[in-house]
C-alpha cells in the first residue's frame, strides 16, 4: 500500500477502536508517557508551595508580558552541557546550547526560593510525592524499588536554573487494562520528578516556510520543583489512535480517582514515542489535552509514512544526494522580498546560503493530505536554530523573491533546471550552523525519518524541537539521600488504592441523581469540584448544573471559545448568581462565551456588559398583556394553541433576563384570560 492510499483510506472512514488493519500494515507503534502534577502541601525539594494549573487560567498569550511584573526578582544565565562521566555529550543538550539563547528568570518569593534559583542545595524529597508515586505503582501491580534514588537529567533549554531535572524512579513493570477490559498494556516505568519551569515568552521573527527566530526565552520559576509523577507505558504495536487516546484516558481516570493530583489547565502532559515501519522513534512532547492525542498519532504516523516513501523513492533514484553549499549574499543586496530584507537588514553581519541538491527539483515542495512536506520540516529546523524560515527553489518565485534573482542564484551556483535549492538568510554564525543542520536532514532522506523530538500543536500537527537525547544525559544526583521504601509502609498505602472505575461512576451518579452518560464525563472532568460546591450551596439541580459543566461547556469549547480561561471561582460565582435570581438560566451560554473571551471581568460585569440582569415580574407582565394585545387576530384566529407564537415573542425580548418557565406559566394564565375575556 502507498503512502497515498494509506492517507487517503484513513480520511475517508473513521477508525474505529476495534478496526486495526490500517496501522498494523504499517506496523505503527505508540508508546506513551503521561506527566501528572501533584496535589501536594509543598514542590518536591523545598517547602515552597506548589504551582496551581489555576493560576495559568489568565495567563493567556496576549498577557504573558504583563504578567512579568509579578516577580520582582529577575536574573539571567546562558547555559552550556558539559560531558558525562563516560565522557560523552548529549546531543539534544549540544543542540541546545549551539543556538545561543540568553535566558531569562523570574521570581517571587512567595512561590520560589534559593533552591529553584540553584543557589541552595535541594531539601530532602516530599515523601507526600513519593506516596502517591506509592500508589499508583500499587494501583499497576508494579514492582516497587527497595529504594528510590534521585538521578539527574541534563537539560539545556533553559527551562531549569541548573542545567538538569531532577528525577527518581520509583518502580518498573506492571499493568494498565483500558478499552473497557478489552486490552492490556505493559507499564515499563514509574517515576516521581519535579516539574519545568514555566515559559513566558519569546522572541519571534519571520519566514516563509514558518516563523520563529528565538533570541531569548523568559521562565517564571512558580512551577519550577512542582511533583510529577511520570507513567512510562511500552509501546501499543498496531492499536488505532483511538486505542492510544483510551489508554490515556484510562491511567488519567486511575490517577484522578485517587484524589492526590492537582486539576486544571496545564496540570497533565502527555508524550508519544511514535515510530512506523520499524523505523526510528520520534518523541513526540507536551499533549496536553486528550482529545488531541489521535489527532497527533494519526497525523505523526501519515508524516512518518509520507517521508519513508519518499526516501525509497530517493533511494532508487539517486542512491546519496549529492549536496553542495555556496554564500549568494550578492545575488539578494537589493531583494524586494520583505522577509529576506528585513532578516538581512536586522543582522550585524548578513549572509545568504543556498544549498543546492543536484536533481532534486519537486521533492522539496512534495506534500501528502496531511500537508507533510519536506521544505516545512527544513523550515522547522531552521526556526530551532534562530533562523525565522527557510525559502527553496519549489516555491520560487514567491515572497518578493523574483524570477530574476531565481535565475541568478541558478546561474551564480552553475545549477540545472533539475537541480533544487534551499535559501536561508540572517546573521552569518546562524546561516552557517543552520546550513550545516540543514545538510545533515536532507542526506538522511533516502533513509527515511531521523529519530528526533517534536512538539505537537493545537491542531494535532507535530514540528522539530531538537535531535533525541540519548544515555549520556543522566547521572547520579549527590545532594539527595536515598528514600528506603519498608514493606509495612507499602501495606498502609495499599488502603489507598482507588476503587474501579466503573464502581465509582456508579457511585456518583447514584448520590447526586444523574444518568451515566452526564456522571461519567463529570467525574472524568476538571470540574467536578465546581459541581460539587455548587449543588451543595445553591437550590440549583444537579442535572442542570451538570448538562451546563459538561454539554454546554464542550459545545461553546467545539466553537473554539476558551473555556479553560474560565476560573473555578468564577464558574461558581456564575452559578450562585442564577441561583439569587440576577439572571435567567437561558442566558448561560451567552455569559460562559462572554467571560471567556474576558476573563479578567467579573460576573456582575459580564452582567452589565450583556445588558442582562433579572427583571421584575410587574415588568415581565406587562411585556406579557402587550404582546398578547399586540397579535389579537392571531390569538383569535388560533385559540390557545396560540400560546407556543405568544411565548416565542415574549422570549425575543426577554431571554436571559427572565426564566423560561416563568414565561411559560404567565403567558399561559394572561392568553387564558384573554380568551375567557373575547368569548363573553
Amino acid at each position: 500500500m502507498t503512502q497515498e492510499q494509506w492517507v487517503k483510506q484513513v480520511q475517508s472512514t473513521e477508525v474505529q477502536p476495534g478496526n486495526l488493519t490500517r496501522y498494523s500494515e504499517i506496523e505503527l507503534k505508540v508508546g506513551l508517557e503521561v506527566h501528572q502534577q501533584l496535589a501536594t502541601h509543598t514542590k518536591l525539594f523545598c517547602g515552597c508551595p506548589p504551582f496551581s494549573g489555576e493560576a495559568l487560567v489568565s495567563q493567556r498569550e496576549d498577557e504573558r508580558e504583563e504578567s512579568v511584573r509579578q516577580f520582582p526578582i529577575r536574573f539571567q544565565r546562558i547555559l552550556r552541557p558539559s560531558t558525562s562521566e563516560l565522557g560523552e555529550l548529549d546531543q539534544a543538550a549540544k543542540f541546545e546550547s549551539r543556538r545561543e539563547i540568553v535566558v531569562k528568570y523570574y521570581a517571587n518569593p512567595k512561590n520560589s526560593c534559593l533552591v529553584e534559583a540553584d543557589e541552595e542545595p535541594p531539601h530532602p524529597m516530599s515523601r507526600e510525592a513519593v506516596d502517591t508515586a506509592l500508589i499508583f505503582s500499587l494501583a499497576l501491580s508494579s514492582r516497587i524499588a527497595d529504594e528510590i534514588h534521585v538521578m539527574r537529567k541534563i537539560v539545556v533549554d533553559g527551562s531549569n536554573t541548573s542545567g538538569f531535572q531532577r528525577t527518581a524512579v520509583v518502580a518498573l513493570g506492571g499493568e494498565l487494562v483500558y478499552n473497557s477490559g478489552k486490552s492490556r498494556v505493559m507499564v515499563q516505568s514509574i517515576g516521581v520528578e519535579e516539574d519545568a519551569a514555566r515559559a513566558l515568552r519569546m522572541q519571534l521573527g519571520k519566514g516563509s516556510e514558518g516563523a520563529g527566530e528565538q533570541r531569548e526565552r523568559a521562565y517564571a520559576l512558580d512551577r519550577l520543583g512542582t511533583p510529577l509523577v511520570e507513567v512510562a507505558l511500552a509501546p501499543i504495536e498496531g492499536g488505532s489512535p483511538e486505542d492510544i487516546e483510551n489508554a490515556a484516558s484510562s491511567l488519567g481516570r486511575l490517577m484522578r480517582s485517587t484524589g492526590r493530583i492537582a486539576r486544571g489547565l496545564g496540570t497533565i502532559r502527555q508524550d508519544l514515542n511514535i515510530s512506523v515501519m520499524n523505523g526510528s522513534v520520534i518523541e513526540v512532547k507536551g499533549v496536553q489535552k486528550l482529545e488531541q492525542i489521535s489527532r497527533v498519532v494519526r497525523y505523526e504516523a501519515s508524516r512518518q509514512k509520507f517521508f519513508f516513501d519518499l526516501g525509497k523513492s530517493i533511494a532508487s533514484k539517486f542512491g546519496e544526494l549529492s549536496i553542495r553549499s555556496l554564500d549568494v549574499t550578492e545575488s539578494f543586496k537589493e531583494t524586494r522580498s520583505k522577509v529576506l530584507s528585513a532578516a538581512l537588514t536586522e543582522s550585524k553581519h548578513p549572509r545568504v546560503n543556498a544549498i543546492v541538491v543536484h536533481g532534486f527539483s519537486g521533492f522539496i515542495g512534495k506534500e501528502n493530505e496531511f500537508h507533510s512536506r519536506l521544505g516545512k520540516e527544513l523550515g522547522s529546523i531552521a526556526r530551532a536554530y534562530g533562523i525565522g524560515g527557510v525559502f527553496h527553489s519549489d516555491e520560487l518565485p514567491n515572497y518578493g523573491i523574483t524570477s530574476e534573482e531565481v535565475e541568478l542564484v541558478r546561474k551564480n551556483a552553475g545549477m540545472e533546471d533539475s537541480d533544487a535549492f534551499v535559501l536561508i538568510g540572517g546573521e552569518s554564525s546562524r546561516v552557517v550552523r543552520t546550513t550545516d543542520a540543514l545538510i545533515d536532514r536532507l542526506r538522511y532522506v533516502p533513509k527515511g525519518v531521523p529519530a528526533e523530538t517534536r512538539a505537537s500543536t493545537e491542531d494535532g500537527e507535530t514540528m522539530f524541537l531538537r535531535p533525541r537525547p540519548g544515555a549520556a544525559r543522566m547521572y547520579p544526583e549527590t545532594d539527595i539521600p536515598l528514600i528506603q521504601v519498608e514493606k509495612s509502609h507499602l501495606q498502609k498505602l495499599k488502603a489507598e488504592i482507588p476503587e474501579p472505575w466503573e464502581k465509582s461512576v456508579g457511585k456518583f451518579s447514584e448520590k447526586y441523581g444523574l444518568p451515566k452518560q452526564l456522571a461519567e464525563p463529570l467525574l472524568d472532568s476538571d470540574r467536578k469540584n465546581v459541581f460539587i460546591d455548587v449543588v451543595s450551596s445553591t437550590k440549583l439541580g444537579s442535572r442542570y448544573v451538570a448538562s451546563v459543566l459538561i454539554d454546554t461547556l464542550q459545545s461553546l469549547s467545539r466553537e473554539r471559545v476558551e473555556i479553560d480561561s474560565i476560573s473555578d471561582a468564577t464558574l461558581k460565582t456564575l452559578f450562585v448568581s442564577l441561583d439569587s435570581g440576577k439572571f435567567a438560566k437561558e442566558a448561560m451560554p451567552q455569559l460562559i462565551r462572554l467571560l471567556a473571551e474576558n476573563p479578567s471581568i467579573s460576573v456582575d460585569q459580564a452582567l452589565s456588559k450583556a445588558g442582562l440582569g433579572s427583571m421584575l415580574r410587574y415588568d415581565l407582565e406587562k411585556i406579557v398583556v402587550d404582546t398578547i394585545l399586540q397579535n389579537e387576530s392571531i390569538i383569535k384566529q388560533r385559540g390557545q394553541a396560540a400560546q407556543s407564537a405568544i411565548m416565542g415573542m415574549v422570549m425575543q425580548v426577554v431571554r436571559g433576563k427572565a426564566d423560561g418557565k416563568l414565561v411559560s406559566d404567565l403567558v399561559k394564565e394572561r392568553l387564558a384570560e384573554f380568551l375567557k375575556r373575547i368569548s363573553n
